[in-house]
């Protein structure tokens, strides 16, 4: 009897030795296995950081080669390379197994980025806009020189009056269409038959200069002498601060857009010799356009 208990005793201390035995072996394996994982996941961690300290780097020295001229975008800008400064500065102490703080230094390089986006899509605007204001000025400088040049050639004009001319005018006269309408209103080139003078022409467009009720003023010069044609209908208006004859006028509405203008002149045929006849039109006090014809 004493045996039997003695055997079952000796059993059951195996069973129990087994039980340990492969306990510990399974928990050996275990935490081994979280070990590695544990290591895996610090060197990603610490690969990340690595990554994370290359992209903020890469960043300073994109935000250092933006240029502009704008002092306050430039302060920003300075300001963002200031805020890389420090994350590269927390991201040294930051430890390999802190991924809270790694997750977020992460979503700041992202947000940074972004930023710079949006600085790039406003330095380039900004160029764009300083293009066309390149470009404006050119073009007002080109003006510029033309006029120049109109009144240099209008400067050595025989015509005394046409040499003050101011040529910088606002309003411009094109496709002028000057002749002389017989009885019938029929063109004719030859003076005797002229009774009356027509003048047609465009006002240019203009988005500047006022708009509202205008006089045109039109001035009819006689071959070699350069008299003023006048008849009742004539009178006198202001320009450059002297009162000068004009040979008819007309009131237009202007809405800054180009239009037509006719303005016709009765003739006495009696004095009217051959040549060359002259028109000069005049709106807001200034020379807009002139035309000439030729009369047998």
């Amino acid at each position: 009897m004493t045996e039997k208990k003695s055997n079952l005793g000796y059993k059951i201390t195996i069973i129990l030795l087994s039980l340990i035995i492969v306990w510990l072996v399974y928990d050996k394996i275990t935490t081994g296995k979280e070990n590695t994982a544990l290591l895996a996941e610090i060197e990603t961690n610490t690969l990340q950081k690595d990554s994370l300290h290359q992209e903020l780097s890469e960043l300073y020295f994109a935000y250092d080669g933006l240029e502009t001229n704008n002092q306050q975008l430039n302060d920003s800008l300075t300001k963002q390379q200031e805020h890389i400064v420090e994350l590269m500065d927390e991201l040294k102490n930051v430890k390999a197994n802190d991924y809270a703080k790694i997750k977020q230094l992460k979503q700041e390089v992202e947000t940074l980025k972004k930023i710079m986006k949006s600085y790039v899509r406003q330095i380039d605007s900004l160029y764009q806009e300083n293009q066309i204001l390149i470009a404006e000025n050119t073009e007002i400088k080109v003006n510029l020189n033309q006029a120049n040049q109109i009144n240099e050639q209008l400067n050595q004009s025989k015509d005394s009056l046409q040499q003050t001319v101011n040529v910088a005018k606002e309003l411009v006269a094109y496709n002028t269409n000057f002749v002389a309408l017989n009885e019938r209103g029929k063109t004719t080139d030859r003076i005797k038959k002229a009774k009356k003078f027509q003048i047609c022409f465009m006002v240019s467009e203009n988005k500047v200069t006022s708009t509202g009720r205008k006089n045109v003023y039109i001035r009819i010069t006689k071959p070699i002498s350069g008299e003023v044609l006048r008849n009742d209908n004539s009178g006198f208006f202001n320009f450059q601060g002297q009162s000068i004859a004009y040979s008819s006028y007309r009131e237009i509405e202007y809405d800054g857009s180009a239009q037509d203008v006719c303005l016709f002149y009765n003739l006495n045929t009696e004095d009217m010799p051959k040549g060359d006849y002259s028109v000069f039109i005049f709106v807001d006090g200034k020379q807009i356009g002139d035309k000439s014809i030729t009369l047998k």
